[in-house]
């Protein structure tokens, strides 16, 4: 739901193009699992499923790039970065570093993922939520591809269009800004002294849409109230060190959704701009004054003391309510079934989304849903051609070195030219993605974090842009198996 402010995952600015990206001879390592290289004839040379994986050498640092690859200019292969310090960076188990103090990751990802088409937007907002053991810093939310790469990584987009990924994070931002808002009114009741000391802060937070809370359970069994869409646990922390934990359950009434113009962006501060989605915020009854302060203080405030402004969600659900039961079970389900997608797919120890991960219909005909080859419509397999036969013009003396390579390096390095240039044409963001890492020149090599930063994010883009070259190589067959006529000339 958010980062912390110094990003989880990274931009930088658009640099020169790479040399290998001009379809030259340069590159990197980049070998199969099987043994052989990725690259071969245009879109992959076979369509292999296979992981990819890129070794890339580990030098001291920039300038011994620099002068492996003849003098001072940047060119050849990007390395990653080595240093000495005894300090190790943390990890999670995507592989990404981070921040020990809220098991954040320092990095943000901030690169396009595998099956994405156009560029997102990277801008990231400040919220207004103060952040635990920051001092006067508050948590930043994720941009719309660090929310993209999420939900992809995840298995959660579904069909989410990339276009409505910037509403989907003005909507998750406002949501998160009015969960706050009501943590606050429970905080001001359960620690007033708190609240005059400088407040309470969010320590952490944890997503848990595939766990009932015992309430949300006792609603839908006892009262036919409709299950929730999704789980959060926040974690706040008092002046005096205290922890407390908050059960927030997200309702969803479709009766209650607007159609007016601009409903899709609400404002961020805007509490009542989204009224279709329902919150139901308490502290966990973990102890007996949790407990307490839920069966009586925060009942006698609000009904007797009045000096709260806060409502509880119903435990009885409306007339409306009741009727969208069988459709929040029927979300519920599918909330399961994708869990258990991701836990059976996921590769625990990569923070880069495989190509096994992405869904049959995103591999096969990412913006068409194309499941076989008779799913590939007359424009589409055109613009393929047209896509094919660039390639042929500018990639043709890359495709050359491939073909002539003699030993392992060497075939290595035409692989990865081959792909870039290929990526270049078909997969443009991605590429685009691996050209600025490839030049970026800001990496202070006696910086750990830094280092560990630009490697990780380095790898992940160089491996997405693989991906994306392999997914347009199997859609590329299926449209030329179809309408073998556009592509003659090949």
């Amino acid at each position: 739901s958010f980062s912390s402010t110094p990003a989880a995952e990274s931009t930088s600015s658009t640099p020169a193009a790479a040399p290998a990206a001009a379809g030259g001879g340069g590159g990197c390592p980049m070998k199969k699992n099987g043994g052989g290289y990725f690259g071969g004839k245009w879109f992959g040379g076979g369509g292999s499923k296979e992981e990819h994986k890129i070794p890339i050498e580990k030098i001291e640092s920039k300038s011994t790039s620099s002068s492996a690859n003849g003098g001072g200019e940047r060119g050849g292969c990007p390395v990653k970065h080595k240093n000495n310090d005894k300090q190790s960076v943390q990890y999670n188990v995507y592989s990404q570093p981070i921040d020990p103090k809220n098991n954040m990751p320092s990095v943000a990802n901030q690169l396009p993922s595998p099956s994405q088409e156009g560029q997102l937007s990277t801008t990231r907002v400040k919220s207004t939520i103060p952040k635990g053991g920051s001092g006067g810093e508050t948590w930043t939310y994720p941009s719309p591809q660090m929310f993209y790469n999420s939900l992809a990584r995840k298995n959660k987009l579904g069909d989410t269009e990339e276009s409505d990924v910037e509403s989907v994070v003005a909507l998750h931002n406002n949501m998160n800004e009015k969960t706050w808002y009501k943590v606050m009114q429970w905080e001001k009741v359960l620690d007033e002294d708190g609240q005059r000391a400088g407040g309470s802060k969010l320590l952490k937070f944890l997503g848990r849409p595939s766990d009932l809370s015992p309430k949300a359970r006792i609603k839908n069994l006892l009262f036919g109230y409709p299950l929730p869409f999704d789980r959060h646990d926040w974690t706040v922390v008092r002046p005096n060190g205290e922890e407390v934990r908050y059960v927030i359950d997200y309702y969803y009434d479709e009766t209650r959704a607007s159609e007016t113009e601009g409903s899709g962006m609400p404002d961020l501060h805007d509490r009542d701009a989204v009224k279709s989605i329902l919150v139901d915020v308490r502290p966990a009854a973990d102890n007996i004054q949790n407990a307490f302060g839920r069966a009586f203080t925060m009942p006698m405030s609000r009904h007797i003391l009045k000096n709260t402004e806060f409502e509880t969600l119903p435990l009885f659900p409306t007339k409306d309510l009741k009727e969208q039961v069988h459709e929040s079970e029927k979300v519920w389900a599918n909330i399961q079934k994708s869990v258990e997608q991701t836990k059976a797919k996921s590769d625990p120890k990569s923070m880069v989304l495989k190509e096994a991960d992405i869904p049959e219909e995103q591999r096969e005909g990412q913006s068409n849903n194309v499941e076989s080859a008779d799913g590939i419509t007359d424009s589409e397999a055109k613009e393929i051609a047209l896509s094919f036969a660039s390639m042929l013009t500018e990639c043709g003396e890359t495709q050359k070195l491939v073909d002539s390579c003699k030993d392992e390096k060497e075939c290595a390095q035409a692989s990865l030219a081959l792909t870039m240039c290929l990526a270049k044409i078909v997969c443009p963001v991605q590429q685009n993605a691996v050209a600025k890492a490839i030049n970026a020149d800001d990496v202070d090599p006696n910086d750990e974090k830094a280092v560990a930063a630009y490697n990780a994010t380095f790898d992940a883009a160089l491996e997405n842009m693989a991906i994306c070259v392999n997914l347009k190589s199997q859609k590329a067959k299926l449209a030329k198996k179809s309408y073998p006529q556009f592509f003659q000339n090949a």
